[in-house]
């Protein structure tokens, strides 16, 4: 029998912390589950939805300056248009090539490898009693991961049409947006806080990551077609994507093309483009990026290599490039929720010694 108060009323048991914490774990791995499920058609429209930021302040900025929607909207989608042509011009035969030839690349990278460790054997650096038996590597892994990220691409190609589609009906309707948000859920300027934060924050980043991507394709680019490496547009292309990707995007990019170089010019070809990706990112990555990003995107590092693994096994290849600003958006939806904030902290960056100093000093005052 529960306990009573005076008017006779039945006081309520306390909430179950532990169900209500099972109950919002198993929410969590159903909505997962369900983002996993509708990656085919969910990575379009992530994907359409980051370009239209992009894109909406060169919209709005030819609006201002008197011109009608409807033209800003054609110049800003013939520009998106443009560029796409050029680059899946670049891309779809380096694509179609390089796949027809990753067979013969795989056996000719195994080839090239077990020759390798037989040369050092001969120098005394020995890994086994055989040169077969002694290589550490699996060409079929090892060139796999291009014929991976090939394929990738070449889908994100076949998807063009409908990511262009969804770009210009986020972009016609992007001045409406704001009204529909404001019609549908009252006047808030807390919401409104929070959708500016949210915009400004993802799109600061995609712009400067845009541009330091755009830069590091490019010297990528140029500096294999100098070396004469096969599929330069291809691998300039992979650099630009995979530099979204923080701390081991560089690595990825690299390890093809250094293994393609290997097989066609041999180790001195191999080192100069190791030499090549190593000197563009260190120069961009480690000194460039952090000087324009400032304190960066508000979040731990730890959380964001986890966010690649996250994203990663939801949406995919797609799903690592977008891992950071899709984990922004993440986190200032919770720090905008009290229940929630704890979550928000935990994923930004660590907390400066003098805020912890004074938050301590204001609770012994108040003690």
């Amino acid at each position: 029998m529960l306990p009573t108060v005076p008017n006779d009323r039945p006081i309520a048991p306390p909430p179950n912390k532990v169900l209500n914490a099972m109950l919002a774990l198993a929410s969590v791995v159903v909505i997962v589950a369900g983002l996993k499920a509708a990656t085919p058609i969910l990575v379009p429209f992530l994907l359409a939805s980051f370009i239209a930021l992009l894109s909406s302040p060169a919209l709005f900025w030819l609006r201002a300056r008197g011109l009608p929607n409807s033209i800003a909207l054609f110049v800003v989608l013939s520009g998106l248009l443009g560029i796409g042509a050029f680059f899946g011009g670049l891309l779809s035969s380096s694509i179609n090539e390089f796949t027809r030839m990753l067979p013969s690349y795989q056996a000719r990278f195994g080839r090239a490898l077990v020759d390798l460790i037989a040369q050092l054997a001969a120098y005394g650096i020995d890994f086994g009693a055989s040169p077969e038996e002694a290589n550490p590597f699996d060409p079929e892994t090892t060139l796999g991961i291009a014929g991976n990220l090939a394929g990738s691409l070449g889908t994100l190609v076949n998807n063009a049409f409908l990511i262009f589609l969804t770009v210009f009906f986020i972009l016609l309707e992007a001045a409406s947006i704001p009204r529909k948000i404001q019609e549908a859920f009252g006047m808030s300027p807390t919401l409104d806080g929070q959708v500016a934060e949210v915009a400004t924050a993802v799109r600061r980043y995609l712009v400067i990551k845009s541009i330091a991507s755009s830069v590091t394709g490019l010297i990528v680019y140029g500096g294999l077609v100098a070396l004469g490496v096969k599929f330069a547009p291809l691998w300039g292309l992979v650099a630009f994507l995979l530099n979204f990707v923080p701390a081991v995007g560089s690595i990825i990019a690299a390890l093809p093309t250094v293994a393609l170089a290997f097989v066609d010019g041999g180790p001195e070809l191999a080192i100069a483009v190791a030499v090549l990706y190593l000197t563009v990112n260190v120069t961009i990555g480690n000194f460039i990026e952090p000087q324009v990003l400032g304190q960066g995107v508000g979040l731990s590092p730890l959380i964001v290599v986890t966010s690649l693994v996250f994203w990663g096994f939801v949406l995919g290849p797609v799903g690592m490039v977008l891992a950071v600003p899709l984990t922004v958006i993440l986190r200032i939806a919770l720090d905008n929720q009290p229940q929630t904030q704890w979550l928000a902290v935990l994923l930004g960056p660590a907390v400066p010694r003098q805020r912890i100093v004074a938050a301590v000093a204001m609770d012994d005052a108040s003690g």
